[in-house]
């Protein structure tokens, strides 16, 4: 299926725009199908360039523009995909296609997720009591359920919690969908006409020193009194770890590689990053963060080639 995806999306502008608009239809009942419709548009970018590329997001916003105005009457669903992902999704795959550099686009990526916040800080001059007054009806309606255990007090303390993080985890979500997006257009491209490339630039993926300090710096600030002053760079580590984890989890796959290990390794690691997710994050993002000085790779190729 999602080999079919691609060929057709191959096939020209306008199927290539279909697939995008109707994946992002799917996507309201599934959001994970916009990470799909963000492959897409990447595959697109890299194979037939960025005029093209253009081209194919225009046309795919006049056709969902189209399916949502005749089906929802709601015509502005069109515009929020345009924004929110697809001119992103866009911006990151031309960084790839002009760089070649897997590291600087998903590093781009994150960029652009470290920009929301900013723009949140910009617009919303306390975003925390704005996420408060957002989460308010949701959390007096939970709080109304029979299975409610937590009293008023304790209630106001976890939306006030949620509320504090919620700047950084929607920038983290952001990054996500741009990152995995540019992933499984460029696995896309590899599978249609460079077989086993996407692996190779996959396990070799190394985000650089800058980014490590950058995101040591940040887990500090978030671990130290100043957390709250400093609340901006606070929202800042979400997106930073979403990347390092992923710079863990090609560490973790190039290992099991040239250990020639059994894919039960890598199939625990996802079922723990699923059952586990802030924990097997970090754990990942801090392999990453030491991969930058100690390169564990290297060792691991070194060490199966003394046997």
């Amino acid at each position: 299926m999602l080999r079919g995806i691609a060929v057709f999306s191959m096939q020209g502008r306008w199927q290539s725009a279909i697939a995008i608009a109707l994946l992002s239809v799917a996507a309201l009942m599934l959001p994970p199908f916009s990470y799909l419709a963000s492959g897409v548009i990447a595959l697109c970018t890299l194979r037939m360039g960025p005029k093209e590329g253009v081209k194919i997001v225009v046309a795919a916003t006049v056709i969902l523009t189209l399916i949502t105005g005749l089906l929802m009457k709601q015509i502005f669903i069109s515009g929020l995909f345009l924004l929110s992902s697809w001119l992103p999704m866009l911006v990151v795959s031309l960084v790839l296609g002009y760089t070649r550099s897997l590291a600087a686009s998903l590093l781009a990526a994150s960029g652009l997720g470290i920009v929301l916040v900013v723009g949140f800080y910009l617009f919303l001059p306390e975003p925390t009591v704005w996420w408060q007054q957002f989460l308010a009806p949701f959390m007096d309606m939970l709080s109304q359920q029979p299975g409610w255990q937590f009293d008023q007090t304790q209630t106001q303390e976890i939306v006030l919690r949620v509320a504090s993080m919620m700047t950084g985890l929607v920038a983290a979500g952001f990054s996500i969908n741009l990152m995995l997006g540019l992933l499984i257009g460029r696995a896309w491209q590899a599978k249609l006409y460079n077989s086993g490339g996407f692996a190779s630039e996959f396990y070799q993926l190394k985000l650089g020193k800058s980014a490590a300090i950058m995101l040591i710096i940040l887990m500090a600030v978030a671990l130290s009194p100043l957390s709250d002053t400093l609340s901006v760079l606070r929202d800042f580590l979400p997106v930073m770890l979403v990347v390092f984890t992923l710079q863990g989890l090609s560490i973790v796959h190039a290992i099991v590689k040239q250990q020639q290990r059994q894919s039960f390794w890598l199939v625990t690691v996802y079922v723990l990053l699923v059952m586990m997710l802030p924990q097997m994050m970090v754990i990942l993002a801090a392999i990453g963060v030491l991969e930058q000085w100690f390169n564990f790779r290297k060792h691991s190729l070194n060490d199966t080639s003394g046997r």
